[in-house]
């Protein structure tokens, strides 16, 4: 069943009208939005009572209502991302943030009350990270936002944890909460050099702990074959680790642990009818077109650094014993480290000894989805990666995330498709509202075939587009293919189903048909070298710079545009992530729009990029998507700047202000 409940009453000629919102007391149904009429034929047509709310959960339909989305935003904004035993006692996120905690509170006490939307910190003493030693007086701008009379950052917290607000929000000029928005200047390598133990995270890049070049003091242990292994020397492996992350600019962030620097920006969450989801797009099934999935991960394959584990060595290469290994013998948390004067296997010393019961530590919050297997063995499937679901116990009241099966990535998934692009409030919107440039650039995008792909009124084909034709840096697109052959059939359990799951529990196939070739294989246009999905292009003003690796970036007062719309590059070295991000400094979004179109600028963006080793090593580079509006593609100067009116005005309105 296809239902035209939110797509109805738009034209797709009309490129400045409203986008649809998701419409309340729908039915999210895996993916389709049904009407309360459409949804009650599934359920009856499954032999269930349509009066009863409960039967709708059992077929795996979502009603989205005020309740689910003020829940989902109190989740988003406020709970906990992480789990104790793995983020905070073995990679030590809280003691790293306690580092530098003395010189947050003087920035906050500074504020006097006031608002930032970039917190300012200056450095009481020397501090080294890696290879880099930042002397006493740095001043590091961090990206935190702080709201006005607030003492603790958005999207953290006094316990050192961060929630899902501190990436996905930012401050309006009048202080208020702009969920939604990338915080595209948040300092997250920075802080995540400043855990104890970032080098935990090893497997998010290129790095064998094996490597001659780290061997030292480390630790002799006893791998999954029976052989004893030095592991690598703790001080070496975690200097260098720290160097990889520091090489990252703001706003960017390295998340899958399959060996491949295959870092990317932070992403705007505009989700409504922008699935699939990840820049690659292999989030697409489950609730929500795959949305509630991509939350799934967040709190699960993305934070549970140990649980990679599982695949380390059919994905990775690497030794279950030896990941183990690594990941606790230089742990925040003395007391969690491998034993002194003893060689161990260490996955017996850590269920035997440190943390017996893997559901309170390891699986903190989350438990196995059904058809993948056993805990430490675990299978992954097109809904989870790692083959586990966040999803908190039932009636555990203090949790805002508590409730039945899936609750809490569906609420959030419920309250993400209720966000729009904020109003375009900015004084160059309104003069290209007013001189028509907006109406015109819609007819130059419109003109050089933009909307092939990106179809209004969400400015997306909702398709994964092959490597081959998109032409970008092959990194991110790559990441994962390595689970192709290992993925097992995706099922949940229904979301009435209580936490701890009952053996009783019911059990749905998630439907894939349409979205890969068979449930077991990767999505359509990720095999077989990789892809890109197609991005909605609403919120472009806030969410400079582009691309999936945010490599099209040129900070404000680089260019000089003419009233003929020509412009001049006046400062070269504001071009690129170099000039911009990887100095805390934000992009400039018309002047980034400006190098996206445009073939000449674009080179020398990506000439600077590649001119830093950090970004090279980082695979962030600004190129692909080579379809330009520029003299060589018969359109001129002005057309140009008209096209980039355009896009900077996509936002709740285009055609009005």
């Amino acid at each position: 069943m296809t239902s035209n409940i939110a797509s109805a009453n738009f034209d797709r000629t009309d490129f400045l009208q409203p986008a649809p919102i998701q419409p309340l007391l729908s039915y999210d149904y895996f993916g389709k939005l049904l009407s309360p009429q459409e949804a009650a034929q599934i359920v009856t047509s499954k032999g269930l009572d349509a009066n009863d709310p409960t039967s709708y959960q059992r077929v795996g339909a979502v009603k989205i209502t005020k309740e689910l989305i003020a829940q989902g935003e109190n989740i988003f904004l406020n709970r906990k991302i992480g789990d104790t035993f793995g983020l905070q006692g073995v990679f030590g996120l809280g003691q790293g943030s306690n580092r530098i905690s003395d010189e947050l509170g003087v920035a906050i006490a500074n504020l006097q009350g006031q608002s930032t939307t970039n917190l300012k910190i200056t450095l009481q003493k020397d501090l080294t990270l890696g290879s880099r030693t930042f002397p006493k007086g740095t001043v590091i701008p961090t990206g935190l936002k702080v709201q006005q009379g607030k003492v603790v950052a958005l999207g953290t917290t006094s316990t050192g944890d961060i929630t899902c607000a501190l990436c996905h929000a930012t401050l309006s000029n009048d202080g208020k909460i702009l969920a939604g928005v990338p915080n595209g200047e948040i300092a997250f390598p920075f802080f995540l050099a400043l855990a104890p133990n970032t080098a935990a995270g090893f497997a998010r890049a290129n790095f064998n702990p094996l490597d001659p070049q780290y061997k030292g003091n480390g630790k002799t242990i006893i791998d999954s074959k029976g052989n004893k292994v030095e592991l690598p020397d703790p001080e070496k492996f975690e200097k260098a680790f720290d160097d990889a992350v520091l090489d990252l600019p703001s706003g960017h962030f390295e998340s899958s642990p399959d060996g491949i620097r295959n870092t990317t920006q932070i992403p705007s969450v505009f989700t409504f009818k922008n699935h699939p989801y990840a820049f690659s797009g292999n989030f697409a099934v489950g609730p929500f077109a795959g949305l509630s999935s991509i939350n799934n991960g967040v709190h699960s394959s993305e934070i549970n650094i140990l649980a990679a584990a599982q695949l380390s060595e059919k994905t990775l290469g690497i030794d279950p014993e030896v990941y183990i290994g690594t990941f606790l013998q230089n742990a925040a948390v003395p007391s969690l480290r491998l034993p002194e004067g003893t060689i161990v296997k260490p996955s017996e010393w850590l269920r035997g000894v440190i943390a017996k019961n893997p559901q309170q530590a390891e699986l903190e919050d989350q438990i196995p989805a059904p058809g993948t297997g056993t805990y430490p063995n675990l299978q992954p499937s097109l809904f989870t990666y790692n083959g586990l679901v966040f999803s908190p116990n039932t009636g555990k009241t203090e949790d805002i995330a508590s409730g039945t099966f899936l609750f809490a990535a569906n609420a959030m998934s419920a309250f993400q498709n209720s966000l729009v692009p904020p109003a375009n409030q900015t004084q160059e919107n309104w003069k290209a509202l007013n001189s028509n440039s907006v109406k015109r650039g819609a007819k130059v995008f419109e003109r050089a075939n933009c909307a092939t792909c990106h179809i209004p009124p969400f400015f997306t084909d909702n398709i994964i587009h092959p490597l081959d034709e998109i032409g970008a840096n092959p990194a991110r697109a790559q990441s994962g293919l390595a689970l192709d052959k290992l993925l097992v059939a995706p099922k949940l359990y229904t979301f009435n189903t209580p936490v701890p799951i009952p053996e009783s529990a019911e059990v749905l196939d998630v439907p894939t048909q349409g979205i890969s070739d068979n449930p077991t294989t990767l999505p359509k246009g990720i095999l077989p070298k990789g892809g890109y999905k197609t991005v909605s292009l609403r919120g472009l003003y806030l969410s400079a710079p582009y691309l999936h690796d945010g490599g099209v970036a040129v900070r404000a007062g680089s260019l000089k545009v003419d009233p003929n719309g020509r412009f001049t590059i006046v400062d070269k070295s504001g071009l690129g992530l170099t000039a911009t991000l990887s100095q805390g400094i934000p992009a400039d979004a018309a002047s980034s729009l400006r190098a996206l179109v445009d073939r000449e600028l674009r080179a020398k963006v990506v000439e600077a990029n590649k001119a830093n080793p950090s970004l090279v090593r980082s695979n962030l580079d600004g190129t692909g998507h080579n379809f330009y509006v520029d003299k060589l593609a018969g359109f001129n100067s002005n057309q140009q700047t008209d096209l980039i009116n355009f896009l900077l005005a996509l936002d709740d309105a285009p055609g009005s202000f």
